[in-house]
C-alpha cells in the first residue's frame, strides 16, 4: 500500500470504525498532527540546504526558498577564494554593538543575523557572493490524496494516530484522546531518538543559540 495522503486518510477511518468520517476534516486533522510533531522537534530528515546570493551594497540575500522555516548555518561558497563560515549574531546585540551598520561600509561579509524571520548579511555585500543557507523546512501541506508526509514511512503510525486523536476530540471523545496523545508522544519519542542529529535530550526546535557568538560579540 502507498504512503500518502489518501492511505493515511483511510486509516484513521478504519480506526474510526467510520469510513464516511468527513474526508476535508480528516485532511486538516493530518495536516495539523504532522505539524504539530515536526515543529517541537528537530529532525535530521527535515534539514535542508539552498544557494542564496547577495548583492552589491546590500545585506539582503536572494528569495527564500518557500519551504524556509528556521535558518541554521551561512557560508560563503562562491568565489571560493572568499569561501568562510559566517558568524551568528543575536540583532539585540549587533544593535547595540553596531546602531548604525552603514558605518561598516561594504566589504566582505563576515556575520549573519535574523530579524522578523529575515537572515541578513553584515557588513553590506561589496559584490555577488554564492551564500550556502542550511535550513529546516517548513512541513509540507498535504492537499491531494497522491501527497506523501515528510514523516517517514516507518513512523507512519505517529501520523494516523495524531490525526485519529484530533477526530475523537471532534466527536467529544476526550478521554480516549488524551490515551491515544500518550501513543502520539511515544512514538514522537521513538522518531526522535531514531532522525535525531545526536542522542540525549530531544532537541527542540529554537532559533539559532547565542553561545554560537564568536569572539568580541560577533
Amino acid at each position: 500500500m502507498a504512503y500518502n495522503l489518501g492511505t493515511v486518510r483511510t486509516r484513521i477511518q478504519q480506526k474510526l470504525d467510520n469510513t464516511n468520517f468527513d474526508t476535508s476534516k480528516l485532511n486538516q486533522f493530518i495536516n495539523d498532527g504532522q505539524r504539530d510533531i515536526l515543529n517541537t522537534r528537530r529532525f535530521s530528515f527535515m534539514e535542508s540546504e539552498t544557494s542564496l546570493t547577495t548583492s552589491s551594497n546590500d545585506d539582503a540575500l536572494s528569495t527564500l526558498p518557500t519551504d524556509f522555516q528556521v535558518p541554521l548555518t551561512l557560508r560563503i561558497y562562491s568565489p571560493t577564494n572568499n569561501s568562510s563560515m559566517l558568524s551568528y549574531i543575536e540583532y539585540e546585540d549587533f544593535d547595540v554593538v553596531m546602531p548604525n551598520p552603514n558605518i561598516a561600509g561594504t566589504t566582505i561579509p563576515f556575520a549573519w543575523y535574523i530579524f522578523d524571520g529575515t537572515p541578513k548579511v553584515y557588513p553590506k555585500a561589496d559584490s555577488s557572493y554564492t551564500i550556502k543557507m542550511r535550513y529546516i523546512k517548513n512541513p509540507t501541506e498535504l492537499t491531494v490524496d497522491a501527497d506523501v508526509p515528510d514523516i517517514p514511512e516507518e513512523f507512519s503510525e505517529v501520523l494516523v494516530l495524531a490525526g485519529y486523536k484530533r477526530a475523537l476530540e471532534h466527536d467529544d471523545d476526550y478521554d480516549q484522546a488524551q490515551i491515544i496523545q500518550l501513543q502520539v508522544d511515544d512514538k514522537i519519542n521513538q522518531m526522535d531518538e531514531r532522525y535525531s542529529r545526536q542522542k540525549g535530550l530531544p532537541h527542540i526546535m529554537r532559533q539559532p543559540w547565542r553561545t554560537r557568538r564568536s569572539p568580541g560579540g560577533f
